[in-house]
């Protein structure tokens, strides 16, 4: 693989890497290749960005990449081996330069560019705000379910009888109520998740809707045809003397149909059979085929309505959305929010009208090399933000590195589309690079007979099988190739067994496989933590933890690793919800009669129980503020433990408030078992405030909403746990374990109501699709099927997921209905027939380790301000004086006031709040220093310009402070806060160079002006 190292630039890699083969590695490899190479240009930590979809995938990229770099540094021999290989390079100046590159990695630890997908985009958009015409102080939501549901009921008080939106509602719930077999009890609610799957769709897809108004027209005159047609079948039948066929019953309902137009009778109903049978007497030969080219016109006339019926009866609900969505805008521009879907969108726009040398300039650096992990996962959205960035970082010799496994895309339902991945291998889309498509076939995961048997599943059975066969092509399970390490080819083991459902005895047979499972594998040397359990859904994970919990045996779901379900976390958010907001009684009667209160009281006052303070409620809840109560009845306690957060909150940002509230009731001593959880808590509050969100209302807000990325809430626990771990196997994606043990259960999916089916390269339908549907027109038949090809190869790659988690063994049962539902009908084929050997594990030496105690000291109560605030501060300052002075033409007697009302309107355009005479003042004396006065005033063959655009030869815009044009003379002028750097004298002399090569008759001269130092710097 080493030649994907030293490739000539520009170039782009497609990286396919199956299940267990190393992907991480060859990723933070080819990151730290490109710090330590000479031969790379463009390789500084600014212009190199790695993008994943997770934040944990982020966390150990960066700590790959810094294991990496200490071992060479160290002179690690396995890892200097392999960097040699791929640098040319001696050994002790691939350490030296190691130890160059953890030193820039500390020194510019933001320039450390591994984010996710969705952390870039917002570092574009916030970058580039004023040019969306968003205020830079706008939130970002990351979950949308709050105001959503906020501006809903807005939408609904606002509408009025007679309104086109009571009718639109009135449309659609007389469609519902035919639609659905059981009353509806809340139409309005099923409306609004119809809104929401809307929302979902527009902002996942940088296409638009298509409107079926004309469709709807042409849905009315085809039932006025198939009226017409009844009529005159109905008509010939009567008068023909022919014999009915009775396979026929739709024609009984003729009549009943036309008198109440209830077309949907015809589209649930078969129309394939003629209403008469062809008849023996050849004189009635002629009236039989008459009546059959009318029941063929009236076939192909409720093809094309079924069509039609399809791609028009979103209509209304489209309407609805439009109207909701105007609403939406309102309510987020009032509240000063975004939610991270529109960001893409509108970042998509942006992008795509050719403005990608501007966001490079909003960010201050270009990137020049991508590297993008589990490429699989990409959304078309995301991929048309990235795409032209990578195709200009292309142009001027850059690089593109993705690496992914299409059989593991298993996240559709979020947006995402294996098919970018398989473009990008089979289509030159970058036609200026070089493009190279390599695989990684060797598993280091996985033993040899675990791997046979997925290859058999697939390649043998999947692939042989009529209904499986396509779906398996659409991501490459038909022709993967992968080998397991040459020493564990005969190794593994895999033992298939399979149960009815039906049968009541069958689940105690379930549970005495798991214990006989269990008890077999901890016999032979494996710890419980050894152990997963995989299941395809929450529910069944919540099946399997009841089990284990019958049987005694220790586990931990990973449901229940969700910090937001800890009852500690509960008690903590509802004191911050009491200090937020003091007469909230409720909150505060939670925190004190919580756990964590108890144990506290208990612990260090030596309170056994909380009877005084449930006393204390009983008698005192008619009386508010409670709090004021509780100060009286319980003076130390309140002095000593809420005196000082109650004063300090709205003053300290929410981490030193907790970290005091941590502190205050010694949480980490009193509760040593709950320790991961509080340290969560600080960790997702730092998040929180990492988004420039300080609220302690939306922090609560935070908690209480679902996320992009769930595995953010999930709380970290040590190694040394020793229980079985059960999760989903969307949440298994990424992990390996020694035992697997994979629980399928044979339930039915519930089938969407509505099918989204690209039009073209820009218009997306909505359309709903049954088999009554599918079965009355080949082309929705042909929607249908190919949805349900797509949705196939979601489940097989599931499997296929599931399959290539375990590395010895894997045990996999099956709680099914009938053989023949899939994936019963594969299995059985496997069932009973054990492949490979069971092994012992070999005990690994148990070495001595130091405990090491973790002390948590009480916190004094700062107020320190960090180096990065004040850098954050002062360079708002700065850009808020370069605004200022943009707006000056020239200096003039009435300088003053202009520059007065100049500041206040700048204050409200930013909302801003700046004060006037600070602003003014470092102007002014800018503008009484006699060499920036003379560029000020105004001559008669004077020309200026403020913000000087100005194109290098790479085609970069760079915005020079003034440009002063004289007769002979041209100066070029920067402004700037702070203090001399040579990056200042870098980039005036780069603007000297630009205005040089348009301005070659003139003088050029070029300076710099400290405002706080009141200094000016020529060149």
């Amino acid at each position: 693989m080493n030649e994907i190292f030293r490739l000539p630039l520009p170039h782009y890699v497609i990286l396919k890497a199956s299940a267990g083969s190393g992907k991480t590695r060859v990723l933070t490899q080819r990151y730290v290749y490109f710090l330590l190479s000479d031969e790379v240009p463009y390789s500084n930590l600014k212009h190199i960005l790695a993008i994943t979809f997770s934040n944990n995938a982020a966390y150990e990229m960066k700590s790959r990449i810094l294991g990496w770099i200490k071992d060479l540094y160290f002179k690690n021999q396995q890892t200097m081996q392999e960097f040699l290989k791929i640098l040319s390079i001696e050994d002790d100046d691939l350490s030296f330069m190691a130890e160059k590159a953890l030193e820039n990695i500390l020194s510019n630890y933001s320039d450390f560019q591994i984010k996710t997908i969705d952390s870039f985009v917002t570092s574009i958009f916030k970058a580039s705000a004023l040019d969306f015409d968003y205020n830079p102080d706008f939130e970002i939501l990351m979950n949308n379910d709050a105001m959503m549901n906020y501006t809903y009921d807005l939408f609904l008080k606002d509408i009025e009888e007679q309104s086109p939106e009571i009718r639109l509602f009135r449309n659609i719930i007389e469609k519902i109520k035919k639609n659905k077999d059981n009353f509806l009890w809340d139409p309005a609610e099923e409306i609004f998740l119809k809104i929401k799957a809307l929302y979902s769709i527009s902002t996942a897809n940088n296409k638009e809707f298509f409107n079926p108004e004309l469709d709807e027209q042409r849905r009315l005159e085809a039932e006025e045809k198939i009226i017409e047609l009844m009529q005159k079948i109905i008509e010939e039948l009567k008068s023909s003397g022919l014999e009915r066929n009775k396979k026929n019953q739709i024609y009984d309902s003729f009549e009943s149909i036309i008198k109440t137009r209830n077309f949907k009778e015809i589209l649930d109903r078969g129309i394939s059979t003629p209403p008469v049978n062809k008849p023996k007497n050849k004189n009635l030969t002629q009236k039989y085929e008459d009546i059959i080219l009318l029941w063929d016109e009236f076939k192909e006339v409720v093809d094309e309505y079924a069509f039609l019926y399809s791609k028009t009866f979103y209509l209304p609900y489209l309407h609805i959305f439009k109207n909701f969505q105007r609403k939406l805008n309102l309510v987020k521009q009032t509240e000063s929010k975004i939610f991270i879907e529109d960001i893409n969108k509108l970042l998509s726009q942006y992008i795509n009208e050719f403005k990608v040398p501007e966001i490079y300039f909003r960010l201050g650096e270009k990137i020049h090399h991508f590297l993008i992990d589990e490429f699989q996962d990409t959304s078309p959205i995301q991929w048309s933000n990235l795409k032209l960035l990578i195709e200009n970082a292309l142009s001027e010799n850059g690089s593109l590195f993705v690496v992914g496994d299409t059989k593991q895309a298993i996240y559709s339902f979020r947006g995402a589309d294996y098919r970018i991945m398989n473009e990008l291998e089979k289509i030159d889309i970058f036609p200026s690079a070089h493009k190279v498509v390599e695989e990684l076939s060797v598993n280091y995961r996985s033993k040899g007979m675990i791997l046979k048997f997925v290859e058999k599943f697939f390649k043998e059975n999947i692939v042989n099988h009529s209904d499986y066969c396509n779906p398996a092509k659409l991501t490459g399970l038909d022709r993967y190739e992968q080998f397991s390490k040459k020493e564990y080819e005969q190794e593994g083991y895999v033992e298939v067994k399979t149960f009815y459902s039906d049968d009541e005895e069958n689940e105690a047979k379930i549970k005495k496989d798991f214990i006989d499972i269990i008890n077999d594998t901890r016999a032979r040397g494996y710890s419980f933590k050894d152990i997963a359990v995989l299941a395809l859904k929450n529910d069944h994970v919540v099946t399997i933890s009841s089990w284990l919990n019958d049987l005694t045996l220790p586990f931990i779901s990973y449901s229940s690793l969700d910090v937001r379900r800890r009852k500690v976390t509960f008690e903590i958010l509802n004191l911050l919800k009491f200090l937020d907001s003091p007469v909230d009684d409720f909150s505060f009667s939670i925190f004190i009669l919580g756990d964590l209160y108890k144990e506290f009281l208990s612990k260090c006052y030596s309170i056994k129980t909380l009877q005084p303070i449930q006393e204390f409620i009983i008698k005192n809840r008619q009386n508010s503020p409670l709090y004021k109560y509780y100060q009286v009845a319980f003076p130390s306690l309140w002095e000593n433990h809420f005196q000082n957060m109650f004063k300090l909150t709205g003053y300290l940002p929410i981490y030193d408030l907790l970290s005091v509230a941590l502190s205050n009731f010694k949480v980490f001593e009193i509760m040593p078992d709950e320790e991961a959880t509080f340290l969560k808590i600080l960790e997702l509050v730092k998040s929180f405030e990492g988004r420039g969100l300080s609220s302690i209302k939306d922090f609560i807000e935070f908690f209480s909403n679902p996320s992009e990325d769930e595995k953010i809430w999930d709380i970290t626990l040590g190694a040394d746990i020793d229980a079985i771990n059960i999760m989903t196997v969307h949440k298994a994606k990424g992990l390996g374990f020694p035992v697997v043990i994979l629980f399928l259960e044979d339930s039915r999916e519930k089938t969407d109501e509505y099918i989204v089916n690209e039009i073209d390269e820009e218009t997306l339908c909505i359309m709903k699709i049954n088999d009554k549907l599918a079965n009355k027109c080949d082309r929705l038949k042909e929607i249908k099927d190919s949805v349900k090809v797509s949705k196939m190869a979601d489940s097989l790659n599931t499997l296929y997921v599931a399959f290539t988690r375990a590395q010895d063994e894997l045990y996999v049962i099956g709680k099914m209905k009938k053989e023949s539902n899939f994936p019963f009908d594969i299995l059985c084929n496997f069932t009973d027939k054990p492949l490979g050997s069971k092994l012992s594990k070999i005990y690994s030496l148990n070495i001595e380790r130091k405990i090491m105690k973790i002390e948590h000291h009480s916190l004094p109560v700062e107020f320190p301000v960090s180096q990065e605030m004040i850098h954050l501060k002062e360079k708002d300052r700065g850009d808020f004086i370069h605004r200022v002075l943009s707006s000056i033409d020239f200096w003039n007697e009435e300088f003053t006031d202009i520059i007065d009302s100049n500041i206040e309107k700048i204050n409200r355009d930013l909302r801003k709040n700046f004060d006037i005479a600070e602003i003014k003042k470092p102007i002014l004396k800018m503008l009484d220093h006699p060499q920036m006065r003379e560029l000020f005033i105004k001559k008669p063959d004077r020309i200026f310009f403020n913000e000087f655009e100005i194109s290098d030869h790479k085609g970069l815009i760079h915005r020079i402070d003034r440009v002063v044009i004289d007769k002979d003379k041209v100066t070029v002028i920067e402004y700037k806060t702070g203090y001399p750097s040579e990056e200042h004298f870098g980039q005036i002399k780069k603007y000297f160079n630009l205005a040089s090569d348009i301005y070659k008759n003139f003088t050029i001269t070029g300076c710099l002006y400290y405002l706080d130092m009141e200094e000016i710097k020529w060149i």
